[in-house]
């Protein structure tokens, strides 16, 4: 069980800016060189012995010089930002078995908290316990404050990224789903942002978007939406909206969509039993 944010001893977030505490203090300056990157790898593994090989290939790859010499002086620094030489330090860089390991009592990490939410909730999903897996997936959104490592540039970074990107769209698509089961049209709106801020190419949350404003009658938002869904698609990733989210323009800018619920619409042309009434869009992985 991890410790409170609040009464950890040391506290780290690494979804959006990277910050870490330490005794209440925060650690505001770091060296130049690679104490922040080795602190970063150490907290990740921590309780672990990371070999001095793999450390040289997340800090320095591909270089030919003497990283042994390097990695010593990065572990230096580390310790003297953290105080990890002093006794009774909550934190301490210590050199065990030709590799490097962080030893920390009551340490808070968001990404482990993050993980944790969303384990809890595929459990609860998994039990058929639809409250306490909403209550999951709103605080995995929570803990979500901007992509790992904002501003790194490390393959390894990039790798925890994509995963917790992932992760976050997965609890965003719940809540969205939720919203629209409930007839919460703000609601939508503001999973399906969250959505986009994550990740820009969703084109079913454009299609929600532009269902919910135009049953609200916001025209304008309508087209601002379905704009931006095709420059987006067209610079991103070089393709244009499906005929299905076309549908649903033309639908809201006829005002035919105006007064039903916050859900979307079937296809034109689906002449089923409750054709006409609007359906929820199945959710993406």
């Amino acid at each position: 069980m991890l410790p409170n944010a609040s009464a950890a001893a040391v506290t780290v977030r690494c979804l959006g800016d990277f910050s870490v505490t330490v005794d209440g203090a925060p650690v505001e300056r770091w060296r130049a060189g690679k104490a922040r990157n080795l602190f970063q790898f150490l907290m990740l593994n921590r309780g672990h012995v990371v070999p001095r090989e793999r450390l040289y290939e997340i800090l320095w790859p591909g270089c030919e010089t003497d990283r042994s010499t390097s990695l010593k002086v990065a572990a230096h620094a580390l310790r003297q930002i953290l105080g990890g030489c002093a006794d009774g330090s909550p934190v301490e860089v210590v050199y065990q078995d030709v590799g490097y390991l962080l030893r920390c009592t009551g340490m808070w990490v968001d990404t482990e908290e993050f993980e944790a939410a969303v384990d809890a909730a595929r459990e609860a999903e998994r039990a058929g316990d639809t409250g306490t897996a909403l209550a999951a997936h709103h605080r995995a959104v929570g803990l979500y404050q901007g992509d790992f490592l904002n501003g790194e540039t490390a393959g390894w970074v990039d790798e925890q990224r994509q995963w917790a990107r992932a992760m976050v769209l997965r609890s965003l698509h719940h809540l969205r789903a939720d919203a629209m089961l409930r007839d919460d049209p703000r609601a939508v709106v503001t999973w399906c942002r969250r959505i986009l801020s994550v990740d820009p190419f969703q084109e079913e949350a454009y299609q929600n978007l532009l269902v919910v404003h135009g049953t609200l009658g916001e025209l304008g938002q309508v087209r601002s939406w379905y704009d931006l869904c095709v420059q987006r698609l067209r610079d991103g990733l070089d393709v244009a909206p499906t005929g299905r989210t076309r549908q649903i323009l033309d639908l809201a800018l006829a005002g035919r969509l105006r007064g039903r619920r916050a859900s979307a619409p079937r296809p034109v042309g689906d002449r089923r039993q409750g054709a006409r009434n609007l359906q929820p869009l199945s959710l993406t992985a």
